[in-house]
C-alpha cells in the first residue's frame, strides 16, 4: 500500500523507508538525516559510497532555525521537510507551507507560513517562523520572527510575533496584537494592541483600536491613530508617557 505522503512526491523530495519500523515518509531529497515519524528512530541519508555526484546537487542557500525545545540554533538545507536536532535530538518539522482556499489541517511548522488571497482557515494556532496573512482565519497565530499581512485579513484570534507589520494597500482587522515591534503602513483595525518596544504608523497609515500600549509612538505625517494609549517604560515599575514621535517633530512628555 502507497503511504499517502507519496502523494507530495516530486523533483524536490524523495520517499525513505524507516530501516527500525518499515514507515514511510517523504523527505527533501538534499536532507542528510531525519527522525522516523513514527517511531522517532534516526535515520542516516548522506551516502559515503559516491561522494563526488552528491556534493554539487547540495543547494548552498540554508536558513537557520531554533529548536523549540533546548532553544539551540543550528542551520538546515533551505528545502528540507524535516531534521533532527542537532542538541537534543528532537524530531522538527521544518517545511515551508504555501496554503489557499479553505485550509482544514492543522498548521504548526518552523518554517515559513503563505496563506495566499482568499484563503479561509478556522482551526489550532498557526505556529510558523514567518507568517503572511492573507483572508479570513477565525484562530490565532504565533510566528517566531514576523507576521505580515497582506490585501484584505481578518484574524478573529490573537497573532502574537516579535514584529508585525501591515503593509501598505493592505487592511487588517485582528482581535489582538501582542509584539516587540508594529509597523503599519495600510489600515489596522484592533481591540487591543501591545508593542513593547515601538510602534510606527508610516505615512498614510491608519490604525483604530480601543486600548494600546507602547514603549514608544513614532507616527509620521498623513498617518491616523485612533486609541485610548499609554506610553511606558518597561524596564521601570512606573508607569509614566514618553517618548512620543508626531510628524517631523518629537515630544518627550513626563
Amino acid at each position: 500500500m502507497q503511504p499517502e505522503s507519496s502523494k507530495r512526491l516530486d523533483s524536490k523530495t524523495q520517499l525513505i523507508r524507516c530501516p527500525a519500523c518499515g514507515h514511510s515518509q517523504v523527505e527533501s531529497r538534499w536532507a542528510l538525516s531525519t527522525i522516523c515519524k513514527k517511531c522517532y528512530h534516526y535515520i542516516g541519508l548522506a551516502t559515503k559510497k559516491d561522494p563526488v555526484s552528491f556534493l554539487p546537487s547540495i543547494p548552498s542557500k540554508t536558513r537557520e532555525i531554533t529548536c523549540p525545545y533546548c532553544q539551540n540554533s543550528q542551520k538546515i538545507y533551505a528545502q528540507a521537510l524535516s531534521v533532527g536536532c542537532a542538541f537534543c535530538g528532537a524530531y522538527l518539522y521544518v517545511e515551508n507551507l504555501c496554503l489557499k482556499g479553505k485550509i482544514k489541517r492543522k498548521i504548526s511548522t518552523l518554517g515559513d507560513v503563505n496563506f495566499e488571497a482568499g484563503s479561509e482557515y478556522a482551526g489550532p494556532t498557526v505556529q510558523g517562523r514567518r507568517i503572511r496573512i492573507r483572508g479570513i482565519m477565525q484562530c490565532s497565530f504565533k510566528a517566531l520572527e514576523e507576521v505580515e499581512f497582506f490585501s484584505q485579513s481578518v484574524v478573529k484570534g490573537i497573532v502574537v510575533a516579535p514584529r508585525v507589520i501591515v503593509n501598505r494597500f493592505s487592511s487588517a482587522k485582528v482581535k489582538e496584537v501582542v509584539s516587540y515591534e508594529l509597523i503599519v503602513k495600510g489600515q489596522l483595525e484592533c481591540e487591543t494592541i501591545i508593542a513593547r518596544d515601538f510602534l510606527k504608523i508610516e505615512s498614510f497609515g491608519r490604525i483604530t483600536t480601543k486600548k494600546m500600549l507602547t514603549n514608544r509612538l513614532v507616527a509620521e505625517l498623513f498617518s491616523r491613530l485612533e486609541a485610548d494609549f499609554e506610553t511606558y517604560s518597561l524596564l521601570t515599575r512606573d508607569i509614566h508617557k514618553n517618548g512620543i514621535e508626531l510628524g517631523e517633530e518629537r515630544l518627550f512628555l513626563t
